[in-house]
């Protein structure tokens, strides 16, 4: 899907609520780098960003000066879009996402924690972005998830994914054809690029470890880096071990001194 097209989609869920509430779309002239739609309102800036070179899709928002954006931008979403590997789903399932974060009740709270947390350079691509990427595959986590925000003060990444994700992507990988294997190999291995240490903990240890087959472990990770690719594989010399219980606000601690020490 070309990446205009699939923009396009995007924006076109994701404006519904602002247009609701009076926002105007600005006219924004697009470049070879990046695609960008901006609203402004009355005292907020909403703008969605596409980035081509990191294949990256960002909600955010900010305050007006003098009418204008005051460029002093939050995050509120990040999604991972690669033209050649996703389609209209894909497109659609983000637009809802964007959507859902805007008018959601919780967004203002959400803004603050944001931004306390945000530092230079901090990754954004968390449990909870693989999470809300994985819907594409498997529509049903979308209320999972959401049930989660709902009862737990911080999303627990890797309960929620042995727990929800985990059987559904055993039962993908051995229902799916190579070519399929290797769309969702192209997915996992970006998001292994970008992702933080709990999110590649995730996905090597717990997804591609529940894969019974060597030969379609291969396949999955097909698409990786050469060094993520060895990373995976001592990854998988860990299947069958035992592992210390999650414990409250330290989900790294196993996964990440785990994959660190091999």
């Amino acid at each position: 899907m070309e990446m205009k097209n699939a923009f396009d989609v995007i924006i076109n869920r994701a404006e519904q609520p602002l247009l609701q509430k009076g926002y105007n779309k600005e006219n924004v002239a697009q470049t070879d780098k990046e695609l960008t739609a901006l609203y402004i309102g009355e005292d907020i800036a909403y703008s969605i960003v596409y980035t081509y070179q990191n294949k990256r899709l960002v909600l955010r928002s900010c305050g007006l000066s003098d009418g204008e954006p005051d460029n002093d931008w939050r995050t509120l979403a990040t999604w991972l879009y690669d033209p050649e590997t996703d389609g209209s789903r894909e497109a659609e399932s983000i637009g809802d996402d964007f959507a859902e974060t805007i008018r959601g009740p919780k967004q203002t709270a959400a803004q603050q924690k944001q931004k306390k947390r945000k530092k230079d350079g901090e990754n954004t691509v968390n449990p909870l972005f693989l999470a809300n990427r994985l819907v594409t595959y498997f529509p049903e986590l979308k209320e999972e998830i959401a049930y989660e925000k709902a009862h737990y003060e911080d999303f627990r990444g890797i309960t929620f994914a042995e727990e929800k994700i985990v059987p559904r992507f055993k039962e993908l990988a051995e229902k799916s054809n190579q070519g399929k294997l290797e769309k969702i190999s192209a997915g996992l291995a970006a998001i292994y690029k970008a992702g933080d240490l709990d999110t590649k903990g995730i996905i090597t240890y717990l997804l591609l470890n529940c894969v019974e087959s060597d030969e379609k472990f291969e396949v999955l990770i097909s698409a990786f880096e050469d060094n993520n690719k060895k990373i995976a594989k001592a990854a998988r010399k860990l299947r069958g071990k035992k592992i210390k219980p999650e414990k409250p606000k330290k989900t790294r601690s196993y996964i990440t001194d785990t994959l660190n020490n091999r």
